[in-house]
């Protein structure tokens, strides 16, 4: 693995946190594609994070204190029934193995088959016990003391990584996400006001999903704007260059594994166009 970079779905990421610098040296000197995690076609980055004006890429963050009575009165009701309907607090994976394979393998039916994987029982009962070590694990349980979803984030230094967040499909008329992002949140009240952020990701593309929309609108996550950068492995630029005459094609028959992975590459590739069309424009 080059240093301060992972392989990740065919591409080299940087391991830095979204507001901290990128080390650009081994790509430079191109000893980023030498990994053992598999076989990188691009190195994808950012820079200029929350940069302070609107452009085509972000991260979806929370960094203030959430206050509930900032919200339209139909919002708030949604997240009082969501905490009448369940009640949630920290977990530890390791004693809720099969309660959390199955709101997983119930999860995933829900998902367009262009991205659905199968969830592997055995796997997923070696796996979960160590999410322990790594996460700050969230539990929703119903009125009758069952689990029926779970949230996780990646705990760092300056801020947390909201990685996972997974429920019974038939608890969602019950405003169960509502009420896990709330516990969440009045958990992580005194860190966001000691400057600590939470960050749901960078802009989806490969997912169709309007989460984060979602949590901006209930609960002030906000977009932090940033600038979206790609490297291809040789000879990779040269087939995206082909390949992006016929994107909107592409796009319209995004009905499987393989073309919407390439269809999320080249969705990519028109936000870093367009950002060159924006520097020559402002």
């Amino acid at each position: 693995m080059a240093d301060g970079w992972k392989y990740y779905n065919h591409a080299m990421i940087p391991t830095c946190a979204p507001h901290e610098n990128v080390d650009m040296s081994s790509l430079m000197d191109r000893s980023i594609w030498k990994t053992d995690g598999g076989t990188p076609l691009f190195a994808r980055w950012t820079s200029e994070f929350d940069c302070g004006y609107e452009t085509v890429f972000w991260y979806c963050i929370k960094d203030e204190a959430f206050d509930i009575q900032k919200l339209k009165a139909k919002r708030r009701y949604e997240i009082v029934k969501g905490c009448r309907n369940f009640t949630c607090r920290q977990i530890e994976a390791k004693e809720y193995v099969s309660q959390i394979t199955d709101i997983l393998a119930a999860a995933a039916k829900e998902y367009p088959l262009k991205y659905r994987n199968e969830v592997n029982r055995e796997e997923m009962h070696q796996q979960i016990p160590t999410w322990d070590k790594k996460f700050v694990i969230y539990g929703a349980f119903d009125l009758e003391g069952k689990l029926c979803g779970y949230a996780y984030l990646e705990k760092y230094k300056q801020y947390s990584e909201f990685r996972v967040l997974k429920v019974y499909p038939e608890c969602e008329k019950k405003a169960i996400n509502a009420a896990l992002v709330a516990c969440i949140l009045e958990d992580y009240e005194r860190k966001l006001q000691q400057g600590h952020y939470i960050c749901d990701g960078a802009r989806p593309m490969q997912h169709e999903t309007n989460f984060q929309s979602y949590l901006e609108k209930y609960f002030g996550f906000r977009k932090a704007y940033c600038k979206l950068h790609i490297k291809y492995r040789f000879p990779i630029k040269y087939i995206v260059n082909i390949l992006y005459v016929f994107r909107n094609l592409i796009k319209k028959h995004d009905n499987g594994k393989i073309t919407h992975q390439i269809s999320g590459l080249l969705k990519m590739e028109e936000i870093v166009r367009n950002q060159r069309h924006e520097r020559h424009g402002r």
